[in-house]
Formats: C-alpha cells, sequence, structure tokens
C-alpha cells in the first residue's frame, strides 16, 4: 500500500497545516505539489514571470519541505513557476535555497529542465515529428522563432528515473499534473489503470471532496485492486458524485483520458462509497502509447493592453449596443493606421458565452473596452478615445445630452503591460521521451 499525499490543487493558494500534520501521522510514503497550469494563459510562460509570488511560494513550500526532509520522504513539484521554463526553475531554485540555508537543512535536489533550444524544435518540425493539436494550424518555423520560450510536458518517465537515482527532492519544470503523483507508485510496480486515476484525481488536492477546496490536502490510497480518496481536514469528504464529478475535470470526453504514457478508459470504472469520509475506485483501463508524446507550449509577445471599465443601463443604448460598438470599431479604424485590437466586452448580455449565449433583454451590461496594440501609448490613447465615444455616443432616441455609460474608477483607463498570446501548442511524437529532458543535481 502506498499512501500519496496532494499537499494542495496548486502551490501558492495555500495549505492547510492541520492537515498535513494529520497526514503525517497517517504515515504517507511522498508528497507532491503541483506549482503551474495555463488555466490564466500564455502570459506567465512569455512573461517569464511567477503567477504566485515569493512569499506566498514559500510559506507552502517551507515547512512541507522540512518535514519531508526530516522523514526522508520524496517531495516532488511539477510546473515550476507556475509555466515550467528555465526562468521559472530558477526562481523557484532561489526560494528552495533560501529555505535550506534558513533552516539548515541539507540535501541533493534534482532539477528536471523542460525548456526546449527552439533549433532543436525546428528540427524535429521539418523532420515531421510535431503534429497539430486539439485542431490548431500547423506549426511553422515563424512560430517557432516568435516564441519567448518553448516548454515540453514532462510525463512520468522523467520523474521515474530521478527516484530511481535516489533525489527526494525533485522540482520539473512544466508536467502534466498527474505525472508528478504516478510516478512514485508506477516505480513501485502498482497497476498503471489504478495509478494513473488515481493521480488524475488527487492534483487538485481536497478539490475533489465536499466541501471542496484547492488550498487543503488530500490522501491518495493505492493497493492492488482499487485506490481511495480521503480528505485530511475533518469537515470534508469524498463522495461517489464528488469523485465523479472531479474526473470529468479539463477533460473533453468523460470516459478518456490521455497522458504522454498512453490512455486512460473510464468507461467500467467503479466508485464505492468506503466509509463516511473515503471513496473507494477501481475497475478502469490503461492503454500504453505505442508512440510517446510530448505537449508543447510555446508564448509570443503580441502587444500591450489597455482597458477602461463601464457600465450601461439604459434600456435604448443597450438595445442598440451591437451596432453602437460595431460603428467605434469602424470609426476607430479609420482613424488609425497602426496594428491594434479593440474588442468590447460585453458582461450581462453575452460576455462569458460570445455566441452562444442562450439569454436575452438584459437590463444592465457592463462594459470593457480592451484595447491590444504595438505599443503601450498606442493601447492607452485608443482604448482613451474608445471610451469617450461610448460614453457620448448619439444613438437612436437618445434625449439626454449626459454620458450614457457609468464609470467605477478614476481614471477609466487602466494600462496592463505585455500581452501573450500561444504561438506554439502542439504535440511532439517520440521513440524515445527521456533524450527530451535532462537533469540537474544540486547539493543544498
Amino acid at each position: 500500500m502506498i499512501k500519496a499525499l496532494s499537499l494542495m490543487g496548486q502551490l501558492g493558494y495555500g495549505y492547510h497545516k492541520d492537515s498535513f500534520l494529520k497526514a503525517i501521522d497517517e504515515g504517507i510514503d511522498f508528497i507532491g505539489a503541483d506549482a503551474g497550469s495555463i488555466d490564466s494563459g500564455p502570459y506567465f510562460l512569455g512573461s517569464g514571470k511567477m503567477k504566485a509570488n515569493y512569499d506566498a511560494t514559500r510559506n507552502d513550500l517551507e515547512f512541507p519541505l522540512i518535514k519531508a526532509v526530516e522523514l526522508d520522504i520524496p517531495f516532488i513539484v511539477g510546473s515550476a513557476g507556475y509555466a515550467g521554463g528555465d526562468i521559472h526553475l530558477k526562481q523557484m531554485v532561489n526560494i528552495i535555497k533560501n529555505i535550506a540555508k534558513d533552516n539548515n537543512l541539507h540535501f541533493k535536489m534534482a532539477v528536471i529542465h523542460s525548456e526546449f533550444d527552439k533549433d532543436f524544435i525546428k528540427k524535429e518540425l521539418k523532420q515531421g515529428n510535431i503534429k497539430s493539436y486539439e485542431g490548431n494550424k500547423p506549426l511553422t518555423i515563424e512560430d517557432i522563432g516568435s516564441s519567448s520560450r518553448i516548454v515540453g510536458q514532462i510525463g512520468a518517465a522523467k520523474f521515474i528515473e530521478a527516484l530511481e537515482k535516489g533525489y527526494n527532492v525533485i522540482l520539473a519544470g512544466r508536467a502534466t499534473d498527474a505525472s508528478i503523483y504516478a510516478s512514485y507508485p508506477l516505480l513501485k510496480g502498482y497497476k498503471p489503470h489504478l495509478v494513473w486515476h488515481m493521480a488524475k484525481i488527487i492534483e487538485c488536492g481536497a478539490l475533489c471532496a465536499k466541501p471542496a477546496s484547492p488550498s487543503d490536502a488530500l490522501l491518495g490510497i493505492i493497493d492492488d485492486d482499487a485506490f481511495y480518496l480521503k480528505p485530511l481536514d475533518e469537515n470534508r469528504k469524498c463522495t461517489q458524485e464528488s469523485a465523479m464529478a472531479h474526473t470529468l475535470y479539463e477533460n473533453t470526453n468523460p470516459f478518456v483520458i490521455e497522458e504522454p504514457d498512453g490512455t486512460l478508459i473510464l468507461k467500467n470504472a467503479k466508485y464505492e462509497q468506503y466509509d463516511e469520509k473515503t471513496v473507494k475506485i477501481s475497475s478502469a483501463e490503461w492503454i500504453e502509447r505505442e508512440k510517446t508524446t510530448i505537449k508543447l507550449e510555446g508564448a509570443k509577445l503580441s502587444g500591450y493592453r489597455t482597458i477602461a471599465i463601464a457600465g450601461i443601463r439604459n434600456p435604448l443604448m443597450i438595445e442598440q449596443i451591437d451596432e453602437i460598438t460595431d460603428d467605434i470599431k469602424h470609426q476607430i479604424s479609420k482613424s488609425f493606421n497602426e496594428n491594434f485590437k479593440l474588442n468590447f466586452r460585453l458582461y450581462g448580455k453575452n460576455g462569458v458565452l460570445g455566441s452562444m449565449e442562450f439569454l436575452d433583454n438584459p437590463y444592465e451590461i457592463g462594459v470593457i473596452v480592451d484595447v491590444v496594440a504595438n505599443s503601450q501609448p498606442l493601447a492607452h490613447k485608443i482604448c482613451s478615445i474608445s471610451k469617450s465615444n461610448l460614453q457620448h455616443y448619439d444613438y437612436k432616441g437618445r434625449t439626454a445630452t449626459g454620458a450614457n455609460v457609468a464609470f467605477p474608477y478614476s481614471p477609466a483607463e487602466f494600462d496592463l503591460g505585455e500581452v501573450y498570446e500561444f504561438s506554439v501548442y502542439h504535440i511532439l511524437e517520440t521513440d524515445n521521451v527521456d533524450q527530451y529532458f535532462t537533469i540537474e543535481e544540486i547539493e543544498l
């Protein structure tokens, strides 16, 4: 039996120390923590910045790392610094070095690099090894060249290699969430269908419990024929429904989960209530992939953003809002020859679902005037003029000469800085995944 602790759903979200101490009392075999995602878009990959700042990251790492070193159990962190590039790894290594120094900790740490040289990716593209993903257009040499950096998602194999070499503290670049938690049980010989299914659910901590929280720990217990999900907080419990619901998390198909190493099939999976707090799960199917894959992620600078926020409550203006915003876009495009994008986000009308919105007759709309241009001053200028045009637009039926919209903030324009977009979001197919990622040893 192996007891795996998912410290929290996202490093930097905070964790419950009481839950962690209860897990220690349970006798856990290893600790895992996912530090990254693409949920917040390409900004952190492109800019090289961490999403969670130094203090938040150190808060979540320090005490658990002290206990892991003290107990001599693995502590595995994936997607360092949120996006997993070398610059993110460097920042995370600095935090861990400071923790070790301040607490007189001594250990050898494996740092797994996942950032790729652009020339290497160009070579793989020319050899036909890179495929489109989720309907993306084929990758081009120009896409690669424009990227700030390109990372590949690490699967279980490299984590296993680091564990086999005796590293208990493992800090990885961009990695699949489940691989963080699958590696140790796979190394110990547990059945892949149980390992991957458990790893997929526990990677978000207690988000699969009721009440759900990504800032609390979850215990995953695996034996020969099943695995068990158990929250540590006395006020939480895992149910069949909560476990099944989280299995669907971030999946387009409710019965199929794709990983670099293979495919998890859930059609025959069984979810049983083991006790009041614990769910027992079994009977999924694992199909090993003949050719391993690496998901590539790259981001490029696409401009600089300025926004303005306003509210509209006039029913006549709301009724004509699409015509109004289209006309403003047309007028602005005639006034500026520079490269820019102007968008009006209409919350209360279709700001979330866009063209798929199925409700109508809004009585109040929140408007974001969103401008991205090739310089910050230009974005600010266009946003200011667009906002003013909206503010004083003479729509049909208007009688008042006052403003059409209400602004909650002064000044109304906010310069948000650099904007990044995904330039690489593709699949690299390979017969030997190990050659693409390197392990650096750091002794503390």
